[in-house]
């Protein structure tokens, strides 16, 4: 029924009245209504269709559903409804949302409805769909504007129908080829006789193409027309495929724009382009010309555009790759005093930067080969007519040629003055008539006279020469150089005395000054000052033969008066003579404690001290740090000796305060005579060298005497002989690693178990054993290197031979005192053990008693250290001591290895049988096992299984064999 899509919400006889007021089934036109607040209560068909909602989907909503986003959110609806409530009647055109959410272009007229009483009642509102009348005048007032555009643009358009073959010209282009009237319809071929005849084929050509394969579309070219009155016409053409009407045919639709005036400008700028061309190679040629070099810049951008031969020469490169003046970084440039320019501080790039004027300034520049450049540059700025800088240029000449001769004048110059002010000798010059005309810095010393005051002087009245007969010689040789150009050199040395007194040893000559071309223009008398030679002979004469600290003879000077003493007491019925070597006691506390400079206060004094006990025909000398020597000549050894206790007496009561504390010092000295039977000087020193040291050796501050065949300078010799070989043997890898085997008497096929001996190579008769020189070593201080130089290498061998140390039940190494008590050995132990591969339970080391007693407390704290890391320790020579019990109980150790001199007598001496079971038996009841040594033969390893010791080690077990090669 129609009554359904007018839906009422209102009263039934209101709604009936409206029915008459209004056309059930319009649907051109929306028709609703609303009520004061602007909610719908009637919605009709027309409304339905236009605004795509149903009358029970809109009765009841608002009329903002109605509305775009837009509007709704300024508030139009509200606006609206409360113009047309104020106004009774509102009227709009704009645009409205479907429900689908399109926009159509609505008129709305909103009319208030009242009662009689004037009170509001509700809202009708009618909309139309103006949507096409609003094409219409868009399609229209877009038609106008493209006439416009394309009379403007001097352009019209042409439409091929392929299918008849007619084409239709525009209005537009008919008046661009200079005809009036309608749009005209032609033939295909009377449309190509628009096109100039040059053109035409071409043309054609492509029409045809395109027809054919219409993906080449759309096409683009530039062809002449022909006018009406026969001129031709440049065109652009652009044409594509177009339908006009949906499902119609495809036609071909172009536009020609006119460019007449481009192709003129283009033949303008051509000219104008050959004509600049011509010009810039001509400007190029006279630039590429020119000797100087030339650079040229673009001032926007900052790039460098050009660079002439001479430039590219000059600098050894192109301008390839500067695109900014921060690019100029790669051309070096340096100034005077060598420092590198920045590159915004070159004078192209400040110009470039607008920072400059025109100017020139001298520059260096380093060249990629090294080579440097003195290059003037000039740079400005290019003003174009505009009054705008577009270009910037620098000239570049280069005046290195120039630079270096001025820059050598100048050095010539200024090495000339400087080395005549620099000179020692002093130099006066004097013109050919023998006046003064130059005096330097030394000879101004020299004279007592300056420079100005002896100007125009003659020689004669400027030098006052101590002896006449140097200065007649002297006065002659000048006076013969000028009158003869004759150089005199060799002058008697002279005493020159100066204006204030002072007094010069000089040594003279005399030299023309004479030209090129042979004229003489003067003379130079040069004076060299021999005063402070003279002095540093007379001092260096001094310092040669005496000690620098003491003043006391040194010992170059002392071996020297030595020699005469000793040839003196050669020659028959010669005079005896002592030599006294003194060695200073503590003095070393005195340098660690108070520093250098109080130990060297305290030599000075001592030598002071000596000096007073010695005779001035006897030569007292300083020879060493803190050694002294004397020689006492016309002497026996009793008078010597009487002199040697002065000297340690006045030792003993020297005195030295410093830092609050007085030190005292001793002297060890040795006595030796010097007789008929010294051989040399190293002889008498070494001699009393070796007194010295046994001196030192048997308490120190006393004095030992050497008599020919005294053993205890014997016993040293030999020390130092072997320490020397020792060192070499360090040196020279002759030290060599010997194993002797160590049997277990209760199982004799037990594991191997040896213990490690060393031997020195290159002996006479074979290997040298250690009871040889390990005494020396011993005494020397040697012992320790030793021990380390046995470790290290068995543990390296050890590591090396894995098979056999994995057969090995335990390796024993003898260890020395000195090592048992030095913790820097006992941190090289362990740290050498930690980082060997060898097990530490294959060690054993060896220990004597009285090694082990001299420090106790660091004895057993090496042990324990090592023990932990699974080494284990053997006591040798046990027995030999007389307190062997008492310390075995502290002693924390594996073995006890009882003396060989107890085993080598135990099958003939009941005491020493005793002596080896009682041993043997405490050690088993203290927990050590036993090692007997020197096992010689049978009957003994017979004796020690019998008491029942554990092992047994000498000749009839196993000789040593060499361990390393």
């Amino acid at each position: 029924m129609p009554e359904r899509f007018l839906a009422s919400a209102l009263p039934q006889h209101e709604a009936a009245e409206l029915y008459r007021l209004m056309v059930v089934g319009i649907r051109e036109v929306a028709v609703f209504l609303m009520n004061p607040d602007g909610y719908i209560t009637v919605w009709n068909r027309g409304a339905q269709d236009m605004k795509g909602y149903t009358a029970d989907e809109a009765i009841g909503s608002h009329l903002a559903l109605l509305y775009t986003d837009e509007d709704r959110a300024r508030g139009w609806p509200r606006h609206n409804l409360a113009k047309a409530a104020e106004n009774g009647f509102y009227s709009e055109e704009t645009w409205r949302k479907r429900k689908d959410g399109s926009l159509f272009w609505a008129h709305i007229a909103l009319t208030a409805l009242r009662g009689d009483d004037d009170r509001l009642l509700g809202f009708s509102k009618i909309t139309m769909d103006l949507t096409r009348h609003k094409l219409l005048e868009s399609c229209t007032k877009e038609k106008q504007e493209i006439d416009l555009i394309l009379r403007a643009a001097q352009a019209g358009t042409w439409k091929w129908d392929v299918a008849s073959g007619q084409v239709e010209l525009s209005r537009h282009l008919r008046e661009l080829l200079g005809y009036n009237g309608e749009p005209e319809q032609l033939d295909f071929d009377a449309w190509l006789g628009f096109v100039h005849p040059d053109e035409r084929a071409r043309f054609r050509t492509l029409l045809e193409d395109t027809c054919r394969d219409p993906l080449m579309a759309p096409i683009e070219t530039e062809l002449r027309f022909l006018r009406r009155d026969g001129r031709c016409q440049w065109f652009f053409l652009r044409a594509n495929w177009h339908r006009s009407i949906e499902d119609g045919p495809m036609q071909f639709l172009g536009a020609c724009v006119g460019i007449d005036n481009l192709k003129l400008a283009e033949v303008e700028k051509e000219g104008l382009v050959s004509q600049l061309r011509q010009e810039r190679s001509r400007f190029s040629d006279i630039l590429e010309q020119m000797p100087s070099g030339v650079m040229l810049a673009d001032v926007p951008s900052r790039r460098l555009t050009y660079q002439n031969r001479a430039a590219a020469r000059m600098l050894g490169r192109d301008f390839s790759g500067v695109d900014s003046y921060h690019d100029y970084r790669d051309y070096i440039f340096v100034d005077a005093q060598g420092a590198r320019i920045a590159s915004e501080d070159l004078p192209l790039a400040r110009t470039v930067r607008g920072q400059d004027g025109p100017r020139t300034e001298g520059l260096i520049y380093e060249r990629a080969d090294g080579e440097r450049l003195h290059i003037d540059v000039t740079s400005a700025a290019i003003v174009d007519s505009d009054g705008v800088a577009r270009v910037a240029i620098a000239v570049l000449h280069d005046v290195s040629a120039l630079k270096h001769m001025e820059l050598a004048a100048a050095a010539e110059k200024e090495r000339a003055l400087v080395t005549l002010a620099a000179l020692t000798d002093g130099v006066v010059t004097a013109d050919c008539g023998g006046a003064i005309t130059t005096v330097n810095p030394a000879a101004e010393r020299m004279l007592g006279v300056s420079e100005a005051a002896a100007r125009g002087l003659r020689f004669r009245d400027l030098l006052h020469i101590d002896e006449a007969a140097c200065a007649d010689a002297t006065f002659a040789a000048i006076e013969r150089c000028l009158d003869r150009k004759q150089t005199v050199d060799g002058l008697p040395h002279a005493t020159l005395v100066s204006q204030d007194g002072a007094r010069f040893a000089v040594e003279n000559a005399v030299a023309p000054v004479i030209l090129d071309n042979g004229e003489l223009i003067g003379a130079v008398l040069i004076m060299h000052d021999v005063t402070e030679s003279k002095r540093l002979l007379r001092r260096l004469g001094f310092e040669a033969s005496h000690d620098a600290l003491t003043g006391l003879v040194n010992r170059r000077e002392f071996e020297l008066r030595l020699q005469r003493a000793i040839e003196r007491a050669q020659h028959a019925g010669g005079a005896c003579a002592a030599l006294l070597y003194m060695d200073l006691d503590q003095f070393k506390v005195v340098n660690d404690t108070c520093g250098h400079q109080d130990g060297d206060e305290l030599l000075k004094r001592l030598a002071t001290t000596y000096s007073e006990h010695v005779r001035e025909r006897d030569t007292l000398a300083r020879i060493g740090g803190d050694e002294f020597a004397l020689i006492i000549e016309h002497c026996d050894v009793d008078q010597a000796m009487a002199v040697a206790q002065k000297i340690l007496e006045a030792t003993r009561t020297f005195r030295y305060v410093c830092k609050g504390r007085a030190f005292q010092l001793g002297v060890s000295i040795g006595l030796t005579p010097i007789d008929g039977g010294t051989i040399n000087v190293e002889e008498a020193m070494r001699r009393a060298d070796h007194a010295c040291y046994i001196a030192k050796d048997r308490g120190r501050n006393r004095i030992y005497v050497h008599y020919k065949g005294d053993l205890d300078v014997a016993q040293r010799r030999s020390d130092m002989h072997w320490v020397t070989r020792l060192t070499h043997a360090f040196q020279n890898e002759q030290l060599q690693l010997y194993y002797q085997p160590i049997l277990p008497l209760e199982d004799g096929d037990g594991p191997r178990h040896y213990e490690i001996l060393l031997r020195m190579r290159n002996g006479r008769n074979g290997p040298i054993g250690p009871g040889i020189f390990l005494p020396a070593a011993e005494r020397y201080d040697v012992i320790v290197k030793i021990d380390r130089w046995v470790l290290t290498r068995t543990l390296e061998w050890l590591a090396s031979n894995p098979d056999h140390t994995d057969t090995l039940e335990m390796c024993s190494i003898n260890l020395s005192r000195r090592s048992l008590g030095d913790p820097s050995f006992h941190k090289f132990a362990a740290e050498l053990i930690d980082a060997s591969a060898v097990p530490a339970k294959k060690l054993c080391f060896e220990i004597t008693e009285n090694g082990a007693i001299a420090d106790m407390q660091k004895t057993i704290s090496f042990i324990e250290a090592l023990s932990a890391r699974g080494c284990r320790f053997s006591l040798d020579d046990f027995g030999t001591g007389m307190t062997s019990f008492s310390y075995l109980k502290q002693l924390p150790v594996n073995y006890i290895k009882i003396d060989g001199s107890f085993i080598q007598m135990m099958s003939t001496s009941e005491v020493d049988f005793e002596m080896v079971r009682f041993t043997n038996d405490i050690s088993h009841m203290m927990g050590r096992k036993t090692i007997a040594e020197y096992v010689t033969d049978s009957a003994i390893l017979a004796s020690l299984k019998a008491i029942g010791v554990d092992f047994a080690q000498g000749y009839w077990v196993g000789k040593p064999r060499p361990l390393t090669p």
